[in-house]
């Protein structure tokens, strides 16, 4: 569990036992914060507390913005730039998963360069230098403390969309703090950051570094996911499951996601008691059928890292998500989030006519014009 420091895309990443200690020197000559969280996850696992310490002792004034939630809507990161400009704030310092990161960027853009939210996820404005995002990483799921995306639900439309933001300043990946999250959590953060590394391979064009970076972070989770829902107190496990969801966000930095994310995003949009990582391992397995047949090679290679017994068929391709993912306990349904046919009809059809998210859709499987008909003969078993 060795530490080290490296820097992708602008940021300046700490990884390992010890990362948060760190904080203190990236955060030189800053004055004033908003210290950016969800409800309980930061204060449970004992970060909050040691971020609070660091700002204490670094003699910097910060207010606490709290109130961020799963599949977090857009108004959350309005209402953070609006504190920021408020309290006249130099860094976001966004303390949690990939929500709480992805508001964090976006309210960094809004506070510095104006428009709303969605704008720049819709890419109608170009985030410029803004407030700097210090991320304090507590899941191994979304890779968002090392990649530019961003995630929100626009509550115009209630369509959940991802967009190229920003970088962090700099980002601590620490896996002593995920060590209070949820049985579920766990497992549904980790098939977050195995999509991620099966789609960004997958991805028409994905150049050799995503799929290095997607085939080992697959091993990983392969290896550490199960040893982590049994022995959930093991540092170690958590180390290689971060590391994993690390090189998966910045294989998808490289290589974007494509037809799975594009529909779950719309689903945990609309129902956002649907973990987005949960939402992945259920409509992952049978839509990989279709993955796999437009790139059965990159495909190959990621299941097989998965499972050294993959068949190379397209069924097999379901097969082994889907075994991989009862193998280590998860076993849901949509219904069992509240999704009925009516709300998955919805999503399906959204994402297939909302722009820009059909145009990437298309873009990113090589120009395949997907019906949505067929995409809702092949999820409706799954309610």
């Amino acid at each position: 569990m060795r530490p080290f420091h490296w820097t992708y895309g602008g940021a300046s990443i700490h990884f390992g036992p010890g990362a948060l200690g760190s904080l203190g020197g990236e955060l030189g000559g800053i004055r004033s914060a908003i210290v950016i969280t969800g409800r309980s996850g930061a204060r449970a696992s004992g970060a909050m507390s040691d971020v609070e310490g660091i700002l204490r002792g670094a003699g910097i004034t910060y207010a606490v913005y709290d109130r961020v939630a799963p599949n977090p809507p857009s108004a959350q990161a309005q209402e953070v730039a609006d504190l920021a400009r408020a309290k006249g704030a130099e860094a976001l310092i966004a303390v949690g998963g990939g929500s709480v990161i992805d508001v964090a960027k976006v309210a960094s853009a809004v506070a510095s360069g104006g428009g709303n939210p969605m704008d720049y996820i819709y890419g109608r404005l170009r985030a410029g230098p803004g407030l700097p995002v210090y991320a304090v990483n507590l899941t191994h799921g979304t890779g968002s403390e090392a990649n530019r995306y961003a995630n929100l639900t626009d509550i115009a439309t209630g369509d959940k969309i991802g967009g190229e933001v920003s970088y962090p300043r700099a980002s601590f990946d620490d896996p002593k703090y995920t060590l209070t999250m949820p049985r579920e959590q766990v497992m549904c953060t980790s098939f977050d950051a195995l999509y991620h590394a099966y789609e960004s391979a997958t991805t028409v064009g994905s150049p050799p570094l995503a799929q290095d970076a997607a085939a080992i972070s697959a091993a990983r989770i392969a290896e550490r996911l199960p040893l982590a829902v049994a022995e959930p107190s093991s540092v170690e496990h958590r180390y290689w499951l971060m590391y994993a969801a690390m090189l998966s966000g910045v294989a998808i930095d490289i290589s974007p996601t494509n037809l799975i994310h594009a529909i779950e995003n719309f689903l945990s949009g609309l129902r956002p008691a649907l973990p987005h990582g949960c939402g992945l391992a259920i409509i992952g397995p049978p839509l990989a059928r279709i993955v796999h047949e437009l790139s059965p090679e990159a495909s190959g290679r990621v299941l097989r890292a998965l499972d050294p017994r993959f068949d190379g068929t397209p069924e097999g391709a379901a097969r082994t998500l889907s075994s991989f993912q009862s193998s280590v306990g998860f076993e849901r349904t949509l219904g069992d989030y509240g999704i009925d046919g009516e709300l998955l009809e919805t999503a399906v059809r959204r994402a297939l006519s909302n722009e820009p998210s059909a145009s990437r859709i298309r873009r990113r499987l090589g120009g395949l014009e997907l019906d949505a008909e067929r995409l809702l003969t092949i999820l409706r078993s799954l309610l």
